[in-house]
Order: structure tokens, then C-alpha cells, then sequence
């Protein structure tokens, strides 16, 4: 027998789980990466470079090279975009000071570490049959 949970309660809860599987999904996906493209745009213009990054949790951290002209436009456009070859990442990036064991000391040396906060998640296709993309759109 199900506990009472009123007329919706079921399918909250199936969402509700299934907005967990996908939070893990992605988390998941970060954390498998080690190299990404970052691309930013503001008064540098557009830029796009190769950068180390790290995922922990939902939040995927880049160390970008202190000399970049990324830097310059992240002070004005915090907008960003994130691609590897199997996904394309949406989101607003911030300045932070602690690597939190993320990266090394010397990894970190002459480098600012930035927090991607993703707002879209675009997983592409493998070679297979479905050739689609899976989205998935974070809480602002």
C-alpha cells in the first residue's frame, strides 16, 4: 500500500527524482573533463581558448591564465560558453580564490580560477542510432 500523498503526490515525485538523475548526470559529465573550450566575449572581443577545468558537483571550475584577455571580459560579460566534444555548456562565471583541492599549487600559479554555475547543459549524440542532443536547463 502507497502512503497518501493527495492527488499529485506521485508525480511530484517522479520529477523530483527525475530532476535528481539528470543533476547527477551532469555532474557526472563535468567531473569526466579535463580540458574544455572557453569562449567569452566583451571589450577584448570574442575570445575562445583551451583551459584546465574540474567539475565538482554542478559547478565546473577553469583555470584561466592570468594574462588572458578572458579575464578583462569576464569583469563586464559574466555569460559564458564551455565545449568539449561531447557536450556544449551555458552559464555565468565568477572569480573565485580557493581551488578547494581542485587543482594543484603549481597548476594554480599565474592562473585565476573561475566558477562556471551551469544555466543549460547540451549533451551531444555518440555515433548511434538517436542522433540528438539531451538538454538539460539548470535553476537560475
Amino acid at each position: 500500500m502507497r502512503p497518501s500523498m493527495g492527488c499529485d503526490g506521485w508525480g511530484t515525485l517522479k520529477v523530483l527524482i527525475m530532476l535528481d538523475r539528470l543533476r547527477d548526470r551532469a555532474a557526472q559529465i563535468l567531473a569526466e573533463t579535463d580540458l574544455c573550450t572557453l569562449a567569452t566575449t566583451g571589450p577584448a572581443g570574442l575570445q575562445a581558448s583551451m583551459v584546465q577545468c574540474a567539475g565538482r558537483g554542478i559547478a565546473l571550475y577553469l583555470l584561466v591564465p592570468d594574462t588572458s584577455d578572458h579575464l578583462f571580459n569576464l569583469e563586464t560579460e559574466p555569460e559564458v560558453a564551455v565545449t568539449t566534444e561531447t557536450w556544449q555548456l551555458h552559464g555565468t562565471a565568477d572569480l573565485v580564490q580557493d581551488s578547494a583541492g581542485l587543482f594543484s599549487t603549481e597548476q594554480c600559479q599565474w592562473h585565476t580560477l573561475v566558477r562556471i554555475t551551469p544555466v543549460r547543459l547540451h549533451i551531444l549524440p555518440s555515433s548511434g542510432p538517436a542522433n540528438y542532443a539531451e538538454t538539460i536547463d539548470f535553476d537560475g
